[in-house]
């Protein structure tokens, strides 16, 4: 009979409600927990606690989870697999022991992996002759802007051996979302990574991936932010985040925890196996390329969905690397301009505005000036209602923002429209405060680089 484990998505970024997986934990219906905590830009947050604390730059929540969460699920023999040591895995180790400990928990072996940080490597890789060329814009490195990270996407292998080795919890850097779930199944299983070299190998690979991302945004897969499931028939308060039954053969039943809000059904599924994967023929990943094209997914009960049919492909030559840079400083500051004539009012202000910023001694890299509920989001992506419309509207936001390089500007900027609060048009309010100054801006430069330049390492630290 084939062998089933129980994997849980019980996290889907940093910050993320803990009461799903509080809830799955309290019914004993995974073996495993699986919590995704970085996005793409997460590193670049947890950097700047590191740098205000050295000890820092893990993903906080940890430290909830290891009071309220981990000794819940440890009494029922539940694993925990996370990548939330984010740029200091070994720090985390030691934050969660120490809270474990004053709850008097005892006989939990936490692993930590590293190896994606390169920070401290750009130099070596650029002497080794690597270009480092970004690959949206083909820009060779280095940059024009401060690096504030460089991590790679690491893969399972590391999960797995970590695992192999009779870790209760894993601590990880960035390794990639759906190797968490990966590792898993390759421990269990004794599935080959590294050495994968068949079809059956690359198959089983890329089934392990397709449930790691089907589970690694967390409530996505069981009824939240979706689409397909529109006016959603259920309650998203107490969402039930998925659960996968996997089978040794290569195939899964998606569900999620008994008595919960949300839904698991071949919709919820198949909109979340789209998300963020470009090429469905061609995903991928650390340890194969995912071909999705002839997926099965079939509703076989209510929230059970059955998951099969996934081919694999040798994995890339390169892995992904992706620095932060710091770009400068983000100034915002919001206005409303009420009814009658809001659009005239509100246009006549963004006139006013421009006219003193180039009176004064600032220099403005970017401004841009959005109409909340107008083009706030899509901006010139659609077209803006005729004046005569908007002008009929009780109401209009305006979301000022400005780039600019140093942190004083936006304070002499904002400062320098206060005073259009009594000189401008009539029947005009603002977000108290004054704005969100001086707010570091963060973008990303991504990159390949030989994988064989990485190297992971896996630490224990004993509770």
């Amino acid at each position: 009979m084939s062998k089933t484990i129980r994997i849980a998505g019980a996290q889907g970024f940093y910050g993320d409600s803990p009461l799903g997986a509080i809830q799955i934990a309290m019914q004993g219906e995974a073996d495993y927990l699986m919590h995704d905590a970085l996005a793409e830009l997460t590193l670049s947050i947890l950097q700047k606690d590191k740098i205000k604390d050295p000890t820092m730059g893990y993903a906080r929540d940890i430290e909830v989870h290891a009071r309220t969460l981990y000794p819940m699920a440890f009494a029922k023999g539940i694993k925990i697999v996370t990548n939330s040591g984010g740029l200091n895995p070994e720090s985390a180790a030691q934050k969660v022991k120490a809270i474990l400990e004053k709850q008097g928990i005892k006989g939990i072996k936490i692993a930590t992996i590293t190896g994606d940080d390169c920070a401290a490597r750009l130099d070596e890789f650029k002497e080794k002759g690597l270009l480092l060329e970004n690959l949206d814009s083909g820009e060779p490195y280095p940059a024009k802007y401060p690096v504030t990270h460089a991590n790679v996407y690491t893969g399972a292998q590391a999960v797995k051996d970590a695992l192999d080795q009779g870790a209760n919890l894993i601590l990880a850097g960035r390794v990639a979302d759906p190797c968490l779930a990966l590792g898993i199944m390759a421990h269990e299983y004794g599935w080959k990574i590294e050495d994968a070299s068949t079809q059956e190998d690359w198959d089983r690979l890329a089934f392990g991936i397709t449930v790691g991302h089907i589970l690694e945004c967390g409530g996505q897969a069981s009824g939240g932010n979706a689409y397909s499931e529109w006016p959603m028939p259920y309650s998203v308060s107490d969402l039930g985040y998925p659960i996968a039954h996997v089978n040794e053969d290569c195939t899964a039943i998606l569900t999620k925890a008994q008595h919960t809000g949300g839904k698991v059904s071949r919709n919820t599924i198949r909109e979340q196996l789209v998300y963020e994967i470009h090429d469905p023929t061609n995903y991928i990943t650390p340890d194969v390329v995912v071909d999705l094209s002839n997926i099965q997914l079939e509703d076989v009960a209510e929230n059970k969905v059955s998951l099969s049919g996934i081919k694999g492909k040798p994995r890339p030559e390169k892995l992904k690397l992706v620095m932060g840079q710091h770009e400068g400083y983000v100034t915002e500051q919001f206005f409303f301009f009420s009814y009658p004539y809001a659009y005239d009012k509100l246009q006549m202000f963004i006139k006013a505005v421009k006219e003193t910023w180039a009176k004064l001694p600032v220099q403005i890299i970017e401004s841009r000036f959005n109409i909340i509920g107008v083009n706030g989001l899509h901006e010139d992506a659609v077209d803006i209602p005729p004046a005569e419309e908007l002008n009929q509207r009780s109401e209009l936001g305006l979301r000022i923002a400005l780039k600019h390089k140093d942190d004083r500007t936006g304070k002499t900027a904002i400062a320098g429209i206060v005073c259009l609060g009594l000189n401008g048009p009539p029947g005009v309010i603002s977000v108290p405060g004054w704005g969100n100054m001086n707010r570091a801006m963060l973008s990303l430069w991504p990159t390949l680089i030989p994988r064989e330049l990485i190297t992971q390492e896996i630490k224990f630290v004993n509770v």
